[in-house]
């Protein structure tokens, strides 16, 4: 049951990723009214194209007897000036058997200095004790840009997620997002509640993004903190670990259509097990 519970650590650095994402593009792009939706990277004068697809896959070693993980991604995104969406399937494997996860993200760009991010995902379950990903997962997060240059911006968020038969649970956020030229620093604070048992711990994570649009993104990730959940059996007991994790991405263009994406990730569990792995993808806009 443990492996399952790497879960909390995957949704807080994925919703990191992609806050990142979504802050380094608002806060350096510029958006053209006569472009029908497309827009216009300030910094360089880079068209974004409305459309991206981007496929690749991933593989990681687990320690304690864990064995192999590895899984494919595909997804698609329509960027527009006032809603972007984005959809994303993806397909794990570990030993023990595969799971596949459905997800829908979006942002919505309400005002100059306001706007939300939302996202809902569904993983149908073969075995119940075997869970990849969230049974349904929903999310919620919006974003004030701060005057007077509207360079930093305060987030607040909220998760819930269903494993399942392992359990539940919600997770409350609050970060600062920061943006000067082609530097992007976003730091939050996680507030984690776990049923059953009504359990309660911490995390954080750090993360710093330097690039353009059109051209690179380098990106690294950092962070830590307590995971404490109940495990429901015979006697059910608490769990309760320490872990930190570190994560690096780098994408590159190499044409106006077309560029790839290499990452890598380590976690360590403390007294569970430590994973690292990497993953490699290809994207095209147009």
């Amino acid at each position: 049951m443990i492996p399952s519970r790497n879960l909390l650590v995957s949704l807080l650095m994925t919703a990191a990723i992609a806050r990142m994402a979504c802050g380094a593009e608002t806060a350096s792009d510029t958006q053209d009214p006569n472009s029908s939706g497309t827009g216009i990277d300030a910094a360089g004068g880079y068209a974004l194209s409305p459309i991206r697809v981007e496929l690749g896959g991933y593989s990681s070693h687990v320690n304690n007897g864990f064995g192999n993980w590895s899984g494919g991604q595909a997804q698609l995104w329509y960027r527009s000036r006032f809603f972007t969406p984005a959809f994303t399937v993806d397909r794990q494997t570990r030993p023990q058997g595969n799971q596949w996860n459905y997800a829908f993200f979006s942002y919505a760009n309400w005002s100059k200095s306001f706007y939300t991010t939302q996202a809902f995902s569904w993983a149908p379950q073969k075995d119940p004790l075997d869970v990849y990903f969230p049974k349904r997962r929903y999310d919620i997060r919006a974003y004030w840009k701060l005057p007077p240059e509207q360079k930093f911006i305060i987030d607040a968020g909220y998760t819930r997620f269903d494993l399942g038969a392992p359990g539940h649970g919600q997770i409350f956020s609050a970060g600062a997002l920061y943006y000067h030229n082609k530097w992007v620093v976003d730091a939050d604070l996680f507030i984690n509640r776990s049923q059953p048992g009504d359990l309660y711990s911490a995390s954080g994570l750090l993360a710093v993004q330097h690039g353009q649009e059109g051209r690179s993104w380098l990106g690294m990730t950092v962070g830590g903190g307590r995971e404490l959940y109940q495990l429901v059996g015979q006697t059910p007991f608490e769990a309760r670990f320490m872990s930190y994790s570190f994560s690096a991405f780098y994408r590159r263009w190499l044409s106006r259509h077309a560029g790839v994406v290499f990452s890598g990730q380590f976690l360590n569990k403390l007294d569970a097990y430590r994973q690292a792995g990497g993953s490699a993808s290809l994207f095209f806009e147009f």
